[in-house]
């Protein structure tokens, strides 16, 4: 039951997050008609905010001391805000939506609702090697919670065009913050936090030991590259649906059913890999997997050929999601051996610093399809959009996620029981 209520959590943030993340430039940009360029301005905006919070409230959550323990009063703050800020993303009233008020109103938004989803992701994470110790224990945990993972992304990504369809993106939001909701509150009463674990190191000690982590480094930069690849592949579908198949918006969802339907089951394939293999030799094979299929989105014509490139996508999917928590759990118990304190805080902050720093790469990647394939915007999309959205979905991920294989080869340490 521990491990379920642990993995309902991520069921929440995965629900909010993706739905924000996939659907958040189609909104802007084909719906309200704000202009390619300014997006990826104020996605910039956004890391640069990211680059400060991340590891500030991850150092201020090792070093919490309450009776409810280090990571439960920051969830029990950030989760209801969190959510509030989700909906307001996705709640632009008329005033808001003239061409002199919509980029100043979206640069809010995002950034508001970027700071409670370090919060959140933060002192979530912090928890996993906290409470799950051994091999066996993360590889199974890290499988549920992956699974639960994937079925917040049939929800939040596969299904939200058949959702916003029929309530609006603001129903949406509404719709999906509530079943997150629900999530959360069946997680919040199974956190479990050790009374021992502290860290009595200052920000700048604490942060001075992780970036000297050779195996830090290692596992963050494959995670920016990873966390790259993926997201532009999902921000990217519906466009790549519209103009490169030519399918109605709806189609979208048997798309990213094609992933994630097939991730699903293969999570647990890999939770047995990494038990049998090694987590890092697993971790490497899944990113060779999921950088060679994410190249064939390249080819397809029609729907059926995009399915079946698209369930490639989702086996290695699945497994970088799954290999990647046994990997970085090894790399925080290794630093506690060495220095007699857990900062797991230090740790997720850092890496989720640099994974969501991949949206303002992101960002910059439709910004590029304007010089090169002469798109702006969904008012006006150049000569050759169907061009412009198989590079962005095939070539650009792809290539990112081999980079994060051959990046794999650096880490130092085997992982085994």
């Amino acid at each position: 039951m521990k491990a379920w209520r642990y993995a309902s959590g991520q069921l929440g943030l995965t629900l909010v997050s993706e739905s924000f993340g996939t659907y958040l430039a189609f909104f802007y940009l084909e719906r309200l008609g704000l202009s390619a360029a300014f997006y990826a301005l104020a996605r910039t905006v956004y890391a640069l905010w990211d680059a400060v919070n991340d590891p500030l409230f991850g150092h201020l959550s090792d070093r919490t001391k309450t009776p409810l323990g280090r990571r439960r009063p920051w969830l029990l703050l950030g989760i209801p805000l969190f959510l509030v800020a989700y909906v307001l993303v996705f709640w632009v009233p008329d005033w808001a939506r003239s061409p002199g008020v919509l980029p100043y109103y979206f640069a809010a938004a995002i950034v508001l609702y970027e700071t409670l989803a370090t919060v959140v992701w933060t002192n979530y994470g912090a928890l996993f090697p906290e409470m799950f110790r051994t091999l066996p224990e993360r590889a199974q945990t890290a499988a549920l919670k992956r699974g639960t993972e994937l079925f917040g992304l049939i929800l939040g990504i596969a299904l939200a065009p058949m959702v916003y369809a029929r309530l609006g993106f603001l129903g949406m939001a509404l719709l999906f913050a509530a079943l997150a909701l629900g999530a959360f509150l069946f997680f919040l009463r199974g956190v479990e936090e050790d009374p021992q674990a502290q860290s009595g190191l200052g920000l700048r000690e604490s942060f001075r030991l992780v970036l000297a982590n050779r195996a830090f480094w290692v596992v963050a930069l494959v995670g920016l590259l990873f966390e790259f690849g993926r997201m532009v592949i999902q921000t990217g579908m519906a466009f790549y649906a519209k103009h490169s198949l030519g399918l109605p918006e709806a189609a979208t969802t048997f798309l990213f059913a094609a992933v994630f339907l097939v991730a699903l089951p293969s999570v647990f394939l890999w939770g047995w890999l990494a038990q049998v293999l090694g987590g890092k030799r697993a971790w490497r094979y899944a990113h060779l997997l999921m950088g060679l299929a994410a190249l064939l989105l390249f080819l397809p014509q029609s729907l059926p050929a995009a399915l079946l490139a698209g369930a490639l996508v989702g086996v290695g999917f699945a497994g970088v999601r799954v290999t990647g928590e046994v990997v970085m759990a090894k790399v925080i118990d290794l630093d506690a051996e060495r220095t007699g304190t857990r900062r797991e805080g230090a740790y997720y902050s850092l890496v989720g610093l640099l994974g969501r720093a991949s949206g303002a790469l992101v960002g910059l990647s439709f910004a590029l399809l304007g010089p090169l394939f002469g798109y702006v915007s969904g008012e006006n999309p150049g000569p050759n959009p169907g061009l412009a959205f198989r590079f962005l979905i095939s070539v650009v991920p792809g290539v990112a996620i081999l980079l994060a294989y051959l990046l794999t080869a650096f880490f130092p340490h085997e992982v085994r029981e």
